[in-house]
């Protein structure tokens, strides 16, 4: 933001200072109203204008920055950064901030740029006078392009500052305006803070009416009514006390945090549906394990098995201590010549241990090739039973614990999903409540703010993103999160409209 100063003062020698905006759609006639203050304050006259800002019939005459563009176009704002011009009237400075023109060709874009660069003009202004609404007079009802630039400042200016705000009616006088103030409804201006200016001496070139007496004639009537009315005006704000422009600093921060959190809300939807992509994949990878599972889960067999085990009987047999059988069972029942040669009744240990010590000596090695020394006697039978036994297929037991080893990290993975999805929900949950807070933050700073030119834009994106989502779950989601936003917007235009 350029400050300009025709006569360079220094503010410390100063004793007031009021600090004036202007608000106006392109074309209101903003930057004349400042050539007109650099007349007042400069000592012009219509046969030496003091021209600040240059314009299609006037060339700058007192060396001041100024960010006008092509002048010849009356269709575009001419203005495209906000300037302070300072004017010194004895021990008191006027500071007005030329702004760039609002609805101009350039769109919606463009005015949401000027906004901000005007509100951050008002807000760096620390303490703000007046917010003067420069109006072209001769329009009987307002046009598409007045309604919209009337929908930005009342979107712009808040609740804090609507007292000191300041009508300039330009083109017309008192009795030929035809601009209707209740086009500015809610807002109501008192009538002390209404002027008029016909400020068509800079609109033509000289040569047109210096040389035609009746029109000079009436050009500096005009001229003179001009100057009597930037006089009252200068009076006027001096009444008006200065207000704190933290209110725009407010306004700017609540603004911004609505944007941020709806673009990070769309960032997250579309984080919502690749989490929510990967866990369905998950849970249908999950399915065809567990299926795997279970057809695995059969990997044992059983079976019946024979075997021989040794029982007590009333008779004895021969045991091998080298090989662990019954090399002669009970042999007392057996009816041949070597065994009656090992034949013995049941008998003493004593006559079982001479006997043995016989069978040793002359009897050579038993049938199972060890010696008989290797042998004992025992009243034991072999006895045949049957017993069932488990197998284990080792091939389908390995595709079984591969299953289970992947379910379980599938599961974990599942698990981790569902972690991030849920703090994921958690944290759009949050950005709801702060978007919420800030909405109704900006109510109450300025409660004509229009949710709907706010939020709308971002609204369509938001539905246009929730229709290419796949995850069913992440779009109902979605679109559950979009009518909520939607409907706090209904709710705040309608107490707008109420209030």
């Amino acid at each position: 933001m350029e400050s300009c100063n025709p006569e360079s003062p220094l503010k410390q020698d100063f004793q007031k200072e009021y600090n004036i905006i202007l608000f106006g759609e392109t074309g209101a006639g903003k930057s004349t109203l400042i050539n007109y203050l650099t007349n007042y304050f400069g000592n012009g006259t219509p046969g030496n204008f003091k021209i600040a800002i240059p314009t299609k019939h006037h060339v700058a005459t007192e060396g001041l920055e100024h960010h006008e563009d092509n002048v010849q176009d009356a269709t575009k704002s001419q203005t495209r950064a906000c300037t302070v011009y300072n004017f010194r009237e004895q021990d008191t400075i006027f500071n007005f901030i030329d702004t760039p023109g609002l609805s101009d060709t350039e769109g919606p874009e463009q005015d949401d740029f000027n906004v901000r660069q005007i509100m951050g003009a008002a807000e760096q202004s620390g303490m703000l006078t007046a917010i003067i609404l420069v109006i072209n007079g001769t329009q009987a009802r307002a046009t598409v392009t007045l309604r919209n630039t009337l929908c930005l400042l009342r979107s712009s200016i808040p609740d804090v500052l609507l007292q000191n705000l300041v009508v300039v009616l330009t083109n017309c006088s008192v009795t030929t305006v035809n601009f209707d103030l209740v086009h500015l409804e809610p807002w109501t201006i008192a009538e002390s803070n209404v002027f008029h200016m016909n400020n068509c001496a800079l609109s033509r070139p000289v040569s047109q009416w210096t040389k035609n007496e009746r029109m000079k004639k009436n050009m500096e009537m005009e001229w003179e009514c001009s100057m009597e009315t930037i006089e009252e005006l200068t009076q006027n704000l001096k009444q008006l006390g200065g207000k704190a422009t933290e209110a725009f600093k407010q306004m700017r921060i609540n603004r911004d945090r609505i944007k941020s959190q709806l673009q990070s809300i769309l960032a997250e939807v579309k984080k919502f549906q690749d989490l929510q992509n990967e866990l369905d994949i998950m849970k249908t990878t999950q399915q065809h394990i567990s299926t795997d599972i279970e057809k695995y889960s059969d990997y044992k067999r059983t079976k019946q098995v024979e075997y021989t085990e040794l029982e007590k009987c009333d008779f004895y047999s021969t045991i091998c201590t080298e090989c662990c059988k019954l090399c002669y069972e009970c042999w007392t029942h057996v009816n041949s010549p070597k065994a009656v040669r090992y034949a013995r009744p049941r008998s003493t240990p004593t006559i079982s241990g001479i006997i043995s010590f016989f069978n040793a000596t002359f009897g050579g090695n038993c049938h199972c090739g060890h010696t008989p020394y290797s042998h004992y006697d025992d009243n034991v039978k072999s006895v045949k039973k049957t017993k069932t036994v488990e197998e284990i297929l080792e091939d389908i037991k390995t595709a079984y614990d591969d299953s289970v080893s992947k379910n379980e990290q599938i599961q974990s993975k599942i698990g981790g999903l569902d972690a991030d999805i849920a703090a994921l929900k958690h944290a759009l949950d949050a950005k709801e409540m702060e978007i919420l807070e800030c909405c109704d933050g900006l109510k109450k700073l300025c409660s004509q703010f229009n949710f709907v030119d706010e939020l709308q834009g971002v609204i369509d994106v938001m539905e246009r993103d929730a229709r290419s989502l796949t995850s069913t779950v992440a779009r109902v989601d979605a679109e559950n999160r979009i009518r909520s936003i939607k409907h706090l917007v209904d709710t705040l235009s309608s107490a707008g409209k109420s209030g």
